[in-house]
């Protein structure tokens, strides 16, 4: 108890001394722990929301872009394909198969227009509301709605492509119908419509008097798009269906066989790829790793950098305190007792570091958590 008293009163009264030993230990313990912790969460994260989606199927371009974007909805397509594509998938001899259009946003949420069949497929039940079935009804995921505030009735208005492009795509005012419950997945971060919603929204059909306009001057400027009892008859598409785009096609193929025949199917297209979902999350954690390798190895110079530092320090503090030791010899303390006395003050220094490196680490995490909920759900 002495010792510990004596040792504590050191700390305090060497403040600077102690904080340098004190962030260098932490920092030391801080590195891997956040480094090792952060790669598996993201690994465990990614891994298992693409081994539920076999197969990925789009244009021809980057692998890791279209997976991801099939995934988690989070970047747009540039070579969107046809919903031809999506009809010509042989889906007796393969299996099912799910469109996907998610090119725009509503509130910085991705749009996604899909089928049903998606609901099914990612097992979406609905918390609140009731399930879409009119041009223009969305369903909102649990952390949408949280985020803003949503309930079934309210609207949501999608965002403006190009501020400055009065001629373009102007934003649509979608009715909720429904809350999903939340599944922690992307999906808790998107925003649902039908195909036909998202074509009217990247400006391939229109109804008549469903736009929301203002006198610019003498111009008539559009200001939103509305769906309403009025005007769903009125809406229409212009061109062949079979030419408007979609971003990906989800492709869930009824065993192997059906697997290798899919893949096989599209290695021969000159336009289009089949991708495994989980083999190119796969390849993309490789790269990861090789830079958790490079992080590691980074991290034995500075764990070695540090020790020496902190070699130093406590050297330095051993000279500095080199007359205080006489002194205590001079007053009768034995060796064992200043060892002891060294120890304890060593332990409280390094019961601090250990208690800051957990805070560092904890508070990191949380903010990658909010990351990786925003990124995977």
């Amino acid at each position: 108890m002495p010792s510990f008293f004596l040792a504590w009163q050191y700390v305090k009264n060497h403040k600077c001394q102690s904080l340098a030993m004190v962030f260098g230990i932490a920092l030391t313990l801080y590195l891997p722990l956040v480094t090792h912790q952060l790669i598996n969460r993201f690994d465990v994260s990614i891994h298992e929301r693409a081994s539920n989606t076999p197969l990925i199927i789009g244009a021809k371009g980057s692998r890791f872009d279209l997976v991801l974007h099939g995934l988690y909805f989070r970047s747009k397509v540039n070579n969107p394909i046809s919903y031809a594509d999506y009809q010509d998938f042989p889906e007796a001899d393969y299996g099912p198969a799910i469109p996907i259009y998610a090119q725009f946003s509503a509130k910085g949420y991705p749009v996604v227009g899909t089928t049903v069949d998606y609901f099914h497929f990612r097992k979406l039940r609905i918390r609140q509301g009731k399930t879409m079935k009119l041009l223009g009804d969305c369903e909102v995921g649990a952390k949408v709605a949280d985020q803003l505030g949503l309930v079934p009735g309210d609207t949501l208005m999608t965002d403006r492509e190009n501020l400055f492009d009065l001629a373009g795509e102007y934003p649509s005012k979608l009715n909720i119908t429904a809350i999903l419950a939340p599944s922690n997945t992307a999906d808790d971060n998107a925003v649902f419509v039908n195909l036909k919603t998202a074509w009217i929204i990247a400006g391939i059909g229109h109804g008549h008097d469903d736009q929301n306009s203002t006198h610019l001057s003498t111009v008539l400027v559009k200001k939103h798009l509305d769906f309403t009892q009025k005007n769903l008859g009125t809406f229409h598409f212009h061109g062949d269906p079979k030419d408007f785009p979609l971003s990906a096609i989800i492709a869930e193929p009824q065993d192997e066989k059906a697997l290798a025949l899919t893949l096989n199917h599209y290695q021969q297209n000159a336009r289009l790829q089949a991708l495994k979902s989980l083999k190119t999350v796969q390849e993309m954690m490789d790269m990861v790793l090789r830079v958790r390798q490079f992080l590691n190895a980074n991290y034995t110079l500075i764990t070695t950098a540090m020790l020496i530092l902190l070699g130093l320090i406590i050297t330095l503090s051993r000279q500095i305190r080199k007359k205080e030791m006489e002194t205590m010899f001079l007053l009768g303390c034995s060796r064992r007792a200043v060892l002891s006395l060294q120890t304890t003050e060593l332990l409280i220094l390094f019961a601090a570091s250990i208690s800051m490196a957990l805070a560092m680490t904890v508070i990191t995490l949380n903010m990658v958590n909010e990351f990786l909920r925003r990124l995977t759900g």
